[in-house]
């Protein structure tokens, strides 16, 4: 699904990929999310729209920064999620202790529904040869074909060559029940009732599972190696037997322009509301506008209505997205996800209604864009190149909300601000290899704004004789830090300056002094002298 050639040069996922798929006879539709921090605007936009989480952990790193803040921003939408172990087979690799820090740095309850099974290979070396299903007490062995395609589920017995194995999995069955036991009634009652945690079945277990999930209580964990197609298809299942689907999830509330709130009821005969949470584009099909269908049903050529810019919109074509790979259908219903071809002006948290529609006004919950802290100045390499670039910037900005661009002032340059170096790095890749558009890039700076620590009182007397003639002031100077919020802060270069001359005294007129200055002028002159200094700093 990393199809952008930046994707593939650096091998990681730069932007997010919709693909859907069947499985079960379910229809998944699945984004494909960045890893990396400059991009977490796409982790936070496709998690807006989703109805739960896959959080994939490598097995060797575990728990890392930016799996503590992508887990965050499911925390805010209170998505379901199952965590699943990945790069099981690489050397330094270990479940329990990711697992752990799970529980520990994510600060929720972990239900470790497999446990791995590690045999020695012809060096000696432990490698990870496949998993025990703890709620089926299964093994699952992918030897059978050498892509992984084909799992063998062989029953788990006393009598399995490796009786470790079958001790760790009586183990973990008994930990798995017990939990669900401390958060699920129906678990309780049955084990209350066995006396025997190997005798609650797996159906009973399974329902258990999706109640907790579902709930928030816990999180599912699974393990694989992905690489070699290892774990795959029982994260699949899970998707599948835990994960909520769009019947499962809360109805979406919509605001009116009086501050109402109104349901948005998930029925295919209710009137559409759809909500879009990017924008890609494309040089062939220009730019497609990702949907989430909230209710009703979205048809091809239908007329809509952008309650955001109040702006009518017309579909050309409707697709159903796999990576970068289209396929053009007539309609779709609620609770599903596809790309519009023919919007102009639908950004991202734009709320879509049918243009006949009587409610105007109403407005999805929005998406979160984070601010951006890199800056760079790009500049047009000719007088001709200045309207491309113009335009380059334009589609640019459409698809990724979290860049900024603004005309400096000062210098006439035009500054583009990202999340991160990495993230501006692409933003110039993009422009000078697929927008085409000839621009000189100038070095990246961090922006950032400095204060003072303690506050701090100063008096100066100025007195001196300046032609001839004696010019004496004095002027009592108080600095102190701006707090979180303040408001009124002026073009100062985000300083606030406040000036009292109400303790002004003005000298007694003589001949030889001529009149004294109006407070206007002096007001003027001290704020023109402030400014200087601050900008010398």
């Amino acid at each position: 699904m990393d199809y952008l050639s930046q994707e593939r040069a650096r091998g990681i996922t730069i932007t997010s990929a919709a693909i859907t798929f069947a499985w079960r006879n379910y229809r998944i539709n699945l984004i494909d999310t960045p890893g990396h921090a400059d991009f977490t605007i796409e982790v936070e936009r496709s998690i807006r729209v989703l109805d739960g989480a896959v959080t994939i952990l490598d097995g060797v790193a575990g728990v890392e920064a930016q799996t503590q803040t992508v887990w965050a921003q499911a925390d805010r939408y209170n998505v379901p999620r199952i965590a699943y172990v990945n790069k099981m087979d690489r050397v330094g690799a270990r479940f329990g202790r990711t697992v752990r820090q799970i529980a520990k740095k994510l600060r929720t309850r972990t239900l470790v529904c497999q446990i791995p099974i590690m045999k020695k290979d012809a060096r000696g070396e432990n490698v990870f040869w496949g998993a025990v299903d703890l709620v089926e007490m299964d093994v699952l062995d992918w030897d059978q074909d050498v892509n992984g395609n084909i799992v063998k589920r062989i029953k788990l017995t006393e009598k399995y060559g490796d009786k470790s194995v079958y001790d760790e999995a009586v183990k973990g069955r008994m930990n798995l029940v017990e939990a669900l036991s401390e958060m699920d009634d129906n678990i309780l009652e049955i084990m209350l009732a066995e006396e025997d945690h190997m005798k609650v079945s797996a159906e009973e277990v399974r329902g258990a599972l999706r109640r907790v999930t579902l709930s928030g209580k816990a999180v599912p964990v699974f393990c694989g190696a992905s690489f070699r197609n290892r774990g795959v298809q029982p994260v699949l299942d899970a998707i599948v037997d835990y994960l909520p689907s769009p019947l499962d999830c809360a109805a979406p509330i919509g605001t009116l322009a009086n501050g109402k709130n109104t349901v948005i009821p998930l029925k295919e005969k209710e009137s559409l509301c759809a909500l879009a949470f990017k924008v890609v584009h494309d040089h062939r099909r220009g730019s497609l506008v990702f949907v989430r269908v909230y209710s009703g049903t979205l048809n091809n050529r239908m007329s809509l209505y952008n309650t955001n810019t109040k702006t009518n919109e017309r579909v050309n074509k409707l697709l159903k997205m796999h990576a970068n790979d289209a396929e053009e259908i007539p309609c779709i219903t609620a609770g599903n996800i596809c790309a519009l071809v023919g919007l102009k002006s639908t950004r991202t948290g734009d709320t879509l209604i049918q243009f006949n529609d009587s409610r105007k006004s109403l407005r999805l919950p929005s998406i979160e864009i984070p601010a951006p802290v890199f800056v760079c100045a790009v500049e047009p390499a000719t007088v001709s190149d200045e309207k491309p670039l113009q335009e380059a910037l334009e589609n640019v900005l459409r698809e990724d909300p979290s860049l900024h661009v603004i005309n400096d002032e000062e210098t006439g340059q035009t500054l583009i601000s990202g999340m991160g170096e990495l993230h501006l790095e692409i933003v110039r890749d993009r422009l000078l290899n697929d927008f085409k558009v000839r621009a000189e890039i100038g070095k990246m700076r961090i922006s950032y704004r400095e204060s003072i620590i303690d506050e701090i009182e100063h008096t100066c007397l100025y007195d001196k004789e300046i032609m001839g003639k004696r010019a004496r002031v004095q002027m009592s100077l108080n600095i102190s830090r701006l707090t979180e919020g303040d408001s009124g802060i002026a073009e100062e270069g985000g300083n606030r300056i406040e000036l009292d001359l109400s303790q002004q005294s003005s000298p007694t007129q003589t001949p030889t002094q001529g009149p004294s200055l109006p407070p206007e002028d002096i007001a003027t002159s001290i704020r023109s002298g402030l400014v200087s200094a601050l900008y010398l700093i």
